[in-house]
């Protein structure tokens, strides 16, 4: 997605123009380090945001640490005080909550693929 398609998307959300500015420099920090940055979807947007904001309220459990779940009780805590959270429908929140599951899911599944092949090495 282009810069421009990018930052009107965000104006379309209904984001404030510091958050606009701090999202575009996150996603477009130097034209050489494009090539290492995936882009994001206009419609998965929120739901990276919101799962890079709540990404430290992994539960953890064993000697190890292993994080099993994202505490939803602290996400929720967490979702409430972002400005663009509180302007969300119930089905767009209902949508962006799925999209933070599968985000969830595909993160505990990376992680064991990665245990796994730490132990076998």
């Amino acid at each position: 997605m282009g810069k421009d398609t990018f930052t009107q998307t965000l104006k379309n959300i209904g984001a404030s123009a510091a958050e606009i500015s701090q999202a575009v420099t996150a996603q477009y920090p130097q034209q050489q380090d494009n090539e290492q940055i995936p882009d994001i979807q206009p419609a998965n947007y929120l739901i990276v945001e919101l799962f890079f904001s709540v990404a430290k309220y992994f539960e953890r459990v064993g000697m190890e640490a292993t994080p099993v779940c994202l505490d939803p009780l602290k996400v929720e805590t967490r979702a409430s005080k972002i400005a663009w959270y509180k302007k969300l429908d119930e089905k767009s929140m209902e949508t962006l909550w799925y999209g933070l599951d599968v985000m969830e899911s595909e993160c505990l599944q990376a992680w064991s693929q990665q245990r796994e092949q730490a132990k076998n090495e």
